[in-house]
């Protein structure tokens, strides 16, 4: 697979994290199942259900060696994982304000800061193998209104949370082509192909 992905956990009202931020129940299937997953370049291991480990472990592979886009508060909140992005590769984040002067620079090495989310994706292909993990539903949003977004893959979690931060707010031009479905435990895996209209 290569292109630009946005993957994220999502609840069934469309939120893919509360008010402020948290997650909630939407990550409890990642420690719901027997199956040990490693994630790629961080050190975490899921233990998900069997069908959610065929299909997470198809995806880390996927993303193996590619690069990483995020916005500023996904990058804050995060606290930069640590100097570990997802994915283990090259990591841009989109900002207009320079890197926290109060950070570890170890932290803050395996990122560089872009101030635009086409500048962003523009590096990330360059820095990885053409693929391009995409984290924060604005960055997201951006990417599918310029055109920029090829693959939604959405985890969607039998919860409501009834408020929050959305996924997407719109679609806009674009439509979605379903690739696949997997069925988990606590969770369904659904994965699309976003259309564009031809110009």
């Amino acid at each position: 697979m290569t292109g630009v992905v946005a993957s994220f956990c999502m609840s069934l009202d469309g939120f893919v994290a509360r008010p402020d931020d948290s997650v909630g129940p939407l990550f409890d299937w990642y420690t719901a199942g027997d199956v040990e997953v490693p994630m790629v370049g961080y050190p975490i291991t899921f233990r998900v259900s069997p069908s959610s480990a065929d299909y997470l472990s198809s995806f880390l592979d996927s993303v193996r060696h590619s690069a990483f886009v995020c916005g500023r508060r996904v990058f804050e909140y995060t606290r930069g994982w640590g100097g570990n992005p997802p994915g283990g590769g090259a990591a841009f984040v989109v900002t207009h304000r320079p890197p926290p002067s109060d950070w570890p620079a170890s932290s803050l090495a395996p990122f560089t800061f872009v101030s635009s989310v086409p500048e962003a994706i523009e590096s990330a292909k360059a820095a990885g193998d053409g693929t391009v993990g995409v984290s924060g539903p604005n960055i997201a949003q951006q990417c599918l209104k310029l055109g920029l977004l090829d693959e939604v893959r959405v985890d969607l979690v039998p919860v409501v949370l009834g408020e929050g931060v959305r996924y997407f707010s719109s679609l806009g031009s674009a439509s979605l082509e379903r690739v696949e479905v997997v069925a988990g435990a606590g969770v369904t895996h659904l994965r699309y192909r976003v259309c564009y209209p031809q110009s």
